[in-house]
This record gives C-alpha cells, structure tokens and sequence, in this order.
C-alpha cells in the first residue's frame, strides 16, 4: 500500500470535513480569481460607459463584486476553521491508532526503541503527517479546479491565451514543484531523521542529568547534541534554499504568463477579435491565479518529510504482538501456584538465552528472594509473570493452567509490582500512590503510606498529600520515590507482590522500618524479591539463584551457602550481597 493511500485509509473517518475543506478552499480561491477579474472589467466597462457618454447597469456587477468579497471573506473562514478542526481530528487519530500499535507489543519488542525516539514519532513524526492534508492535498485540488476555470474563461476571450497560460501555469504547478520535490527529497528525510535523533537526545540527557553530571560525560553529550543542531539546521536551510527558489521561479513564470497575456491580447483587440474592455479581466486573472498555485512547490517539496514520517511510523504495522490474547480465556486464577516448567526466554533470536531450561515453583504465600549477578534473567522471570513476554520453549502455569490460557488484565489485577525504575507522574502524593487502586480512599491510601514507612515524610512536605512532586518526582529523594511507589502497590489488594529492587535508595535503618511497617499488610501474600542487598534477602525464608539464565541454586540462605557456588561468590567479599559494599546510613554522595 502506498504512503498516501495509507493515509487516505486512516483520514476516511474524517472525510466528510475534508470534502467540506477542498469545497470551501475552491470558493474561497475562485472568489478571489473572480472578483479580482470581474473588479477590472467593471472599471474598464465603466471608463469605456463614460468617454462614449453610454448609461450602464452597474448595479448588477457591483453586487456581484460584494457577493463575491463576501463569499472571498467568509469562505477563508470557514475553510480554516473546517480544515484545521478536522485535521486535529485526524491527529488524535493518528495517536491513537500509533497506541494501538504499541501497547500490545512486549518488552523486548520495544527494548531497542529509545523513549526519546518513540516520543519523536508520537509528536513531530504525526504532526508533520498533519501536512499531508493542509500543504498537499488541499491545495494541490484546490489549484487543479481554479486553473482549469480560469483555462476556461481565458478560452472564452482567446483560446491561444488560454493554451499559453495553461502551459506556463502547469510548469509553475506541475513541473517546478516536482523538481523542487526532488530536490528536496533527501533533505526532507534527513531533517525528519535528525529532528528524532536530537530529540531523543535531549530527552536522554534531561532524564540521565544526574548520571550525566556524576560521571562528568555532560561535555560529551553537550556537543553531541550541538552537532545534531548543527546538522538539523543545515538541513532546514537546505530546504529553506529550495522553498526560494520555488518561489522566486513561480514568479518569474506568472510574470511570464502576464507579458504573453498582454502580448495575445492586445493584437486581438486591435484587430478587432476581442474587445478593449477584455484586457483587464484577462491580465488580471493572470495575477488572481497566482493564488492557485502559489503553494504548490511548498506542497510537492514536503513530500520528503511525509515519506519519512509515514515510514517511521508505519514501521510498528510490521511487529506483530508477542502477547495473543487467548479467544475463550479461563477465569482469572483463584490458586496462586506459579509454576515455571524448563522456560527458555530470549529478547532476541541471535542472541544468548535471558532463561534457559528454567523449572521452579513458587508456592502461595511463600517469600522468596531471587538473587544473580546482572544478566542473570532475573527481570525476564518478572516480565514472564506479568506477561510482558512469552517463553519461547516451555510454559509458565498460574494456579495449574498454562498463563496463556488467562487474560493478561485478569493476571496483572493479581500482581502487586514495585518496579525498578518508579515513575511519578507531575501530580500529587496522593493521585501518585492511587495509581494501584483508583477508587481507593484517602483513609487506605494513608493506611498504604504508612505500610511503606513514607507518612511521617509526606506530612512533613509543604502540603502534606497535596504536594505536588514534580515531573518523575522531581522533588522528592530517590528513597522518597520508591517508598512511594512501595505504597502504591501495597494498595492494591493483589494476592502476589513483586519487589525489584526494593531496597534501593534506602539505608538500612529506612529498609527496617519499612520492612516493620509493611509485615501486616504482606501477611498471607506471596512476595518475590528480586535484590542485591543482603538485609532483603535475608528477610525472605526462601532464594533462588540464577546464573547466565539456569536456577543454580533454590533453598534457604543456609543451605544455598553449604551447597551452591554461585550463591558464595555473590555473597563473598566484592560480590553484588556483599553487605560491605553498601553505604554506611546517613552517608551522601557529594558531587564535585
């Protein structure tokens, strides 16, 4: 399918105000063409009416002359207001339909994709797509119809007029705006390319600031984004080069078409083929039709930005969903068994196993701690779970039956999750920790605080709930966050809770009290941990230890130390449970 026909599939909601739009945009075009022509025949007929002493009608062409001013005027609005609401329609669809595109697909699916460059497509790619409509279609529709109407009223006085300016107009519509076009086809492309580079930068080195300053890379970044700027720039002023060579060459062709209008027409006249009066109506339409076709170099030029943007976005049609939701799905678990049975689970098929041959159980209720150095597949055991992928050998079973066999909405209800990476919206405390129960009150949602040991802080904030934090938190401490995002999951009232990284940005005394704070509201539930901090593996009765993707390790912290490997050197000096590699309580990190 081609680009615009792929955009004409998604505009056919809209189409009505877009036949609506092009309607109004000839109106508005003619009207102009019309009254600019008319206006000089009705001064010629009136100077020609009083050097011969003849009475005229100008009753009639003058109320033609306001209709037509009337209809120039209110048609301009109209258009605008018809096209540019319908064209917002359309822009909501877009993301819409770009959100549908995206949310079922997995983890892994997306794990290459840069937050700053799936913003770039959800922004600029589907507002430069906006254009297809207001800077191609409707004045390249709008042109077509006005010229053919003037080719035919030009006719009507002379047909070697007509011919000639349908000629130089078509070159002024049709052939400069495709070499334009062509030309600025690359640099269109580029500019769509650099502009989502930069603003994946940019969003990267906004989020990363603090990282960035720490390990003094900030330089770094700087004058990469300095040379995307540049590059961005120069590829503006490419096309900006070309928009004025359009424009100048479109003027030189209608003033073209303007000297070989008064060169025909002035010889009909004398010879008597026309009369004096046709001159102004004919050389005026000339410069009214500047109008209709004005904007076609702009438009045929943008055809190299829409191509790209177009391309960009329609790269998603070609992911196909990890995630199936299944046609008669079961109803959601009551037993909370989870059950892994050799699960083999990789991000890519080029690229060693996440998990391999993997086969544990996880009894209700049970507290178990899954420890391994980094790349060990602890994650791709949590996304397993919360169905953000699938094994791809083996199967993993929720309460005895396989987890395909259940809505992923019915098992994600299940799931309490605290992950990684907490995100805070720009809201208050309390709209943040009711992200896991909505129609929680504010009694539970206090209740909640109060588990993850973050009351007594959040009383102590300006407004107390009410205090908004800022974008991702901005104005709360790392362990401020992830109390918070604590408390949000101990709101819901899900029989599995999933910790990752519980711990960080917490010293000891914090994780004691928090951990105090929280043993009523986890009584009965099943808790995953997944950690390096000794203090919360030590809380849970059980651990398994993975290591390159295989379970080498699944018992007490007792017996992992008589009998497994991998479990003595994470623990031994040095190792990711080394309780000497953490901060002493209270210590800071001071930035130079």
């Amino acid at each position: 399918m081609s680009d615009l026909r792929w955009w004409l599939q998604l505009a056919r909601p809209y189409r009505g105000a877009f036949a609506l739009g092009i309607v109004l945009g000839i109106i508005t075009v003619a009207s102009n063409m019309a009254l600019l022509a008319v206006s000089g025949w009705f001064i010629a007929s009136m100077a020609a009416a009083g050097l011969a002493a003849a009475d005229m009608n100008y009753f009639t062409p003058a109320a033609a002359i306001r209709g037509l001013a009337i209809a120039r005027t209110g048609g301009r609005y109209l258009e605008r207001l018809v096209t540019h609401d319908a064209t917002f329609k359309l822009l909501t669809g877009l993301r819409v339909w770009f959100y549908r595109q995206v949310e079922p697909l997995s983890a892994h699916q997306l794990s290459g994709l840069r937050s700053g460059d799936l913003l770039a497509r959800v922004r600029a790619d589907i507002d430069t797509l906006s254009a297809v409509y207001l800077q191609l279609i409707l004045p390249v529709t709008v042109g077509v119809v006005c010229v053919a109407g003037a080719v035919a009223v030009w006719a009507w006085y002379s047909v070697a007029v007509a011919l000639t300016n349908l000629a130089l107009l078509m070159m002024a519509g049709g052939l400069l705006p495709w070499w334009v076009a062509r030309a600025g086809r690359a640099p269109g492309a580029q500019s769509v390319a650099i502009a989502a580079r930069l603003k994946a930068q940019l969003v990267d080195m906004v989020e990363g600031l603090g990282e960035l300053v720490v390990f003094d890379a900030f330089a770094a970044r700087e004058r990469e984004v300095a040379a995307l700027t540049e590059a961005h720039l120069d590829s503006q002023a490419r096309l900006s080069r070309l928009t004025g060579l359009g424009q100048a060459g479109m003027l030189v062709l209608i003033n073209a078409a303007v000297l070989a209008s008064i060169g025909l027409i002035v010889p009909a006249i004398r010879s008597g083929a026309a009369a004096p009066i046709d001159f102004a109506p004919v050389v005026l339409l000339v410069l009214a039709s500047v109008e209709a076709v004005t904007q076609m170099p702009a438009a045929w030029q943008a055809l190299g930005q829409l191509q790209a943007a177009t391309r960009r976005l329609r790269a998603f049609e070609a992911l196909r969903p990890a995630i199936v939701e299944p046609e008669t799905p079961r109803p959601a678990p009551v037993d909370h068994r989870l059950v892994f049975e050799h699960v083999f689970v990789r991000h890519t098929p080029d690229t060693p196993w996440a998990l391999a041959d993997a086969s544990l159980s996880i009894a209700p209720g049970e507290r178990v701690a899954i420890v391994g150095a980094s790349g060990a597949g602890k994650s791709s055991l949590v996304h397993l779970l919360t169905r953000m992928t699938v094994p791809e050998r083996g199967q993993v079973t929720w309460g005895g039956a396989p987890v395909t066999a259940y809505r992923s909405a019915d098992l994600r209800a299940a799931i309490a999750l605290v992950p990684q990476r907490i995100y805070l919206f720009h809201a208050t405390v309390t709209d943040n920790i009711a992200v896991g129960d909505p129609d929680a009150d504010e009694n539970a949602i206090i209740a909640a605080a109060k588990a993850a040991a973050i009351h007594d802080e959040i009383m102590a904030l300006p407004e107390g709930y009410a205090t908004l934090v800022g974008e991702e938190g901005l104005r709360l401490s790392g362990g401020q966050i992830r109390r918070i995002g604590i408390a949000r999951a101990l709101l819901r009232d899900a029989p599995v809770v999933i910790m990752d990284e519980p711990g960080e940005g917490l010293d000891g005394a914090t994780a004691a009290r928090l951990w105090s704070a929280a043993a009523a509201r986890l009584s009965g539930r099943t808790l995953i941990v997944v950690s390096h901090q000794p203090e919360w593996v030590a809380r849970c009765e059980r651990v398994i230890v993975l290591d390159r993707g295989h379970v080498v390790g699944d018992g007490t912290p007792a017996e992992l130390t008589d009998s497994c490997a991998e479990y003595r050197r994470l623990t031994r000096p040095g190792g990711c449970l080394d309780s000497d590699q953490r901060p002493a309580p209270g210590a800071s990190l001071t930035l130079p």
